[in-house]
């Protein structure tokens, strides 16, 4: 399923980086305040949904949304007139910020409602490897058919992969469904407490205002905001260098392809030879720590060495890294906290939290440029932040642990 998501993901993601590098940093700005907004309105929508679909309905509901999303782009972009393709391909931006953040904040809810803290900790890795997998495959294809295909062409592959994905959507159902009654009695009875597929019920709002009640969800929406502002900035001045040195956009699709496909190929090298061991020998602190270190080396490179040479190094190294081992970690965290924050919380810190983490760090990102910071100072300011980031993260993953330990001893003794 995942491999099917991130495929199609990987074919329109090099089409979004040549459009936001097109208008330059001032139009990135404005695009990532827009996603913001478009999340605001999108999570009660999508609360609604989880307070009143079963969870098999309400995973065809929201993919089958995007997958008419990318046929409607592609009627606009068939389009010759000039208006009409200016505003596709920012409404365009928007949207794949959109249906990146749901279709895997999706995904990683049914998993952690699927699955406990301690499978999690020994699946996620590989289960995410699979996702990799396909990641690779999407952006070795569009690096290779990039200049031979029509932008609006590269659109409609996605939409066959992401049908794909709900096919396997209803076996991994329908499989938890097979497990579920080829257990033994003691397991039949520990299942009991296990989460149904059935809807959450609750407020439309019950995921913010959980947020705001609970110090776990919002150190997780701390370390996200983190996680989200150094990348917006590293993305922002990934924009500059490219459209400084690159001319054409064929050649800058090309180029952001290939690194995409070198980024999932690390990803997955770490994601299957590494993740696991990681989350399950040294816990949920020192993964969640690994990213922020990487950053700080990153960020202290592009202080005195701004070049594309550089600057390729260090997307594939924090992508890889934060791919590879944070993403495993952090779906891990959303295994102790209540199925009704597995999906309602957990969309709103995926969506609006990261979102808004990208629209604040990418104005912050232009008042600096305006006050004429240069990229070294502005990479030399964001140390400290990558050491309060990697501090969070370790208090994270302590409290991880105190709650993965409650709830096994709360089911010991209900059993």
């Amino acid at each position: 399923m995942v491999f099917c998501i991130l495929f199609g993901y990987m074919v329109v993601r090099p089409v979004r980086e040549t459009m936001g590098s097109v208008g330059g940093t001032q139009q990135l700005q404005g695009l990532m305040l827009v996603t913001f907004l478009v999340m605001l309105a999108a999570v009660p929508l999508y609360s609604a949904l989880v307070a009143r679909l079963p969870r098999r309905w309400l995973v065809r509901v929201v993919y089958h949304f995007f997958a008419s999303c990318l046929v409607t782009f592609f009627l606009l972009m068939q389009l010759d007139i000039e208006w009409v393709r200016t505003w596709t391909a920012r409404c365009f931006f928007v949207w794949v910020n959109v249906f990146a953040l749901f279709a895997t904040s999706v995904f990683w809810s049914v998993l952690a409602d699927l699955f406990t803290s301690s499978q999690g900790k020994r699946l996620f890795g590989m289960i995410a490897a699979g996702g990799t997998a396909g990641a690779i495959t999407g952006s070795l294809l569009t690096s290779q058919v990039a200049t031979r295909l029509s932008t609006g062409a590269l659109l409609l592959l996605p939409v066959v992969m992401i049908e794909i994905g709900l096919w396997f959507a209803w076996r991994l159902e329908k499989q938890f469904g097979h497990a579920s009654r080829e257990m033994n009695s003691q397991e039949a009875d520990a299942a009991k407490k296990r989460p149904s597929e059935s809807p959450t019920g609750g407020g439309v709002l019950s995921g913010i205002t959980h947020v705001a009640r609970s110090p776990y969800l919002a150190m997780i929406c701390a370390f996200l905001v983190l996680v989200q502002f150094c990348g917006t900035q590293l993305y922002f001045q990934q924009a500059e260098i490219v459209a400084a040195e690159i001319e054409t956009k064929e050649a800058r699709t090309q180029l952001f392809a290939y690194l995409d496909l070198g980024t999932q190929l690390l990803t997955l090298a770490i994601q299957a030879l590494l993740s696991g061991i990681v989350l399950r020998r040294f816990g949920v602190s020192v993964a969640l720590v690994i990213l922020p270190v990487i950053y700080f080396a990153g960020f202290l490179s592009l202080a005195f060495i701004p070049a594309l040479s550089t600057l390729v190094v260090t997307m594939i190294a924090t992508r890889a890294g934060g791919y590879g081992i944070t993403v495993p970690a952090r779906e891990v965290l959303f295994t102790v906290v209540s199925r009704e924050d597995k999906y309602k919380s957990k969309s709103f810190i995926d969506t609006v939290v990261l979102r808004g983490g990208d629209a604040l760090s990418g104005q912050l990102f232009g008042v600096a440029r305006q006050l004429g910071m240069g990229i070294a100072a502005m990479n030399l300011w964001a140390l400290p932040l990558t050491v309060i980031w990697g501090t969070i993260a370790w208090r994270l993953g302590r409290m991880q642990k105190r709650r993965a330990a409650q709830l096994a001893i709360q089911n010991e003794s209900g059993a």
